[in-house]
């Protein structure tokens, strides 16, 4: 019924076949490399702190296991399931942890409501709204956070309103949309408690995104993140697309009509305008991931290095597409962006998108740029 497999290096048992009372999902193992590499960095900035984490709906256990096996940290490992239960302590025996884990089985919500954790992770299979409010209160220093409902994040599907209450657009860089949604959904979750959020590293992959932030206390500290909230214009016709900020939409000066060609310019947001992580974190992820034994090292170092250094511009641009739409044929990435800088503007890659590129230039000095390529 169970095979032994390993990850990093913690033994884990899980199913042969899928059931629906256990889920081992292999590919978020890239996922879980990089929340121990993060974890562990977080963790030695508090270096004489007892600090505990939860992993509120666990499956396997496998995210809390590794936590406590990997660098010792005591954890609290949920999950509703009975059977999922079983296997967690099955898995905490396995690896001889049992001094520093606690298995539970219990409604995530309760148990993060009944009890305060340094480091809470919460991975639900779909949306981590209803986990949220419960997060956000239980949550004493590192929250993490796991979305894989990206269709309605990104404005593909109907929800993004009821679920996040913040409206999508489907446009090239909707992975990025998508993250700083949720990001807003997060950031007022915490506000509601006089709560701030400071994002250390926030990334999405093919079928999930992923949020590692700093939670700290205090009004002012939450009326501070709150200013980090607003807006993005864009142009579905030209491309053209700018960020504003709440205070902006509040008072009515943003012109709703593209200054290049225009157009009706469409609104997305609320959603998170700040930088989405931050550099000297990923700089010493990067290094923690290059110390250690890992299945996906090669993958998570890859992106955290693109992520370090992302411009903190909240949207990006699809090289292909704009070079389609001009008739022209793509260049290099790497030259786009160093012509780019050659002119003046800022520029970089994105870990969003293998064939895209940030930049502070407008879209008509970007494609001007392009035609003389």
């Amino acid at each position: 019924m169970f095979s032994e497999t390993k990850e990093g290096t913690t033994k884990i048992l899980v199913p042969k076949q899928p059931t629906k009372y256990i889920f081992y999902n292999t590919k978020m193992e890239l996922c879980r490399d990089i929340d121990i590499a993060s974890i562990s960095t977080f963790v030695s900035y508090l270096p004489s702190q007892h600090l505990t984490y939860i992993d509120a709906l666990a499956g396997t256990g496998i995210r809390g296991i590794r936590v406590a096996n990997e660098f010792g940290l005591s954890v609290a490992i949920n999950d509703r399931s009975e059977p999922a239960y079983e296997l967690i302590n099955r898995n905490i025996r396995l690896n001889e942890i049992e001094e520093i884990s606690n298995a539970y089985n219990e409604n995530a919500n309760v148990l993060l409501l009944q009890n305060k954790y340094d480091l809470v992770d919460i991975d639900p299979f779909g949306s981590p709204v209803p986990f949220l409010d419960a997060a956000c209160r239980s949550v004493k220093k590192l929250l993490l956070v796991t979305a894989t409902d990206t269709a309605p994040l990104c404005g593909a599907h109907t929800g993004g309103v009821r679920k996040y209450d913040a409206k999508p657009l489907n446009t090239e860089y909707h992975k990025e949309m998508a993250t700083r949604i949720l990001l807003g959904k997060v950031t007022r979750e915490l506000c509601k408690y006089d709560r701030a959020i400071q994002p250390l590293l926030s990334y999405s992959m093919a079928h999930f995104i992923r949020i590692i932030a700093q939670v700290e206390n205090g009004a002012k500290k939450a009326d501070a993140c709150m200013k980090k909230l607003g807006f993005i214009a864009h142009c579905f016709s030209c491309g053209n697309r700018f960020a504003f900020s709440y205070s902006d939409m509040l008072e009515m000066r943003v012109e709703n009509k593209c200054n290049l060609c225009g157009r009706k310019m469409r609104i997305a947001g609320p959603l998170y305008i700040a930088a989405i992580k931050e550099k000297r974190f990923c700089e010493q992820v990067h290094e923690e991931l290059g110390k250690r034994a890992l299945g996906k090292k090669k993958e998570a170092m890859k992106i955290v290095d693109t992520c370090r250094h992302e411009l903190d511009i909240p949207f990006y641009y699809e090289h292909h597409a704009i070079c389609k739409a001009l008739k022209v044929p793509p260049s290099s990435i790497t030259s786009l962006i160093d012509a780019l800088r050659s002119n003046g503007f800022s520029a970089s890659r994105t870990h969003f998108s293998d064939t895209a590129f940030k930049t502070d230039a407008r879209i008509d000095a970007i494609k001007d740029v392009l035609k003389m390529l």
